[in-house]
Formats: C-alpha cells, sequence, structure tokens
C-alpha cells in the first residue's frame, strides 16, 4: 500500500460512509456506530493497513465536513493504539461485508 492510498475494503467502507453522510448532509450517529464497531470486530483491518493520512485525504474526497474527519481520525488513532472503541449497543456485533484484502 502506498502512503496515499487505502486499501479496496477500507476504501469502499469509507465511499459508503461519504454516500451516507451527503444523502443525510452529515454524518449520523448510526452510521458512526457502524464504523467504530467494525474498527473494533474487524481490528486487522484498520491496524496496520490505514495511515492516518490516507484516511485524511479520503475524508475530504467524499467530502465530510473538518470535524466529521477528525471524528473518524481519532477512532483510528484509538484503535491502532490498541484503545476500545464503544459502538451503540445495536450495532457491537456489525461488520462491514468488504473482506480485507
Amino acid at each position: 500500500m502506498a502512503n496515499s492510498q487505502l486499501p479496496a475494503d477500507v476504501d469502499e467502507i469509507m465511499d459508503y460512509i461519504g454516500a451516507a453522510a451527503k444523502m443525510s448532509g452529515y454524518l449520523k450517529w448510526n452510521e458512526e456506530a457502524k464504523l467504530k464497531a467494525d474498527m473494533m470486530n474487524v481490528r486487522h483491518r484498520w491496524v496496520s493497513r490505514v495511515s492516518e493520512e490516507a484516511l485524511r485525504k479520503k475524508c475530504r474526497a467524499v467530502n465530510l465536513t473538518d470535524e466529521e474527519t477528525t471524528k473518524i481520525l481519532e477512532y483510528l488513532l484509538k484503535t491502532q493504539g490498541g484503545r476500545r472503541l464503544v459502538p451503540h449497543r445495536m450495532y457491537r456485533t456489525f461488520r462491514f461485508n468488504q473482506e480485507p484484502t
């Protein structure tokens, strides 16, 4: 993976997140919960394969606001630091269907 690129599965997830935010006008709590749950349940997808800069560029590419981008990057850094994210209980077991490449 080049420093400026995301793995295909993460790229697809972020396309989904961007489309959901565009449809509602902002990133809704349930989409955040899905992302947090995936970061916890499929930790290997996010820990060593995703750089902060690549994810920042992708967030901008899918037109997330600076605030939304900052929040997602905080989730990534917590995940990569071995810390725990707590998604809403309805989404605790959620995983995106994309297979890690």
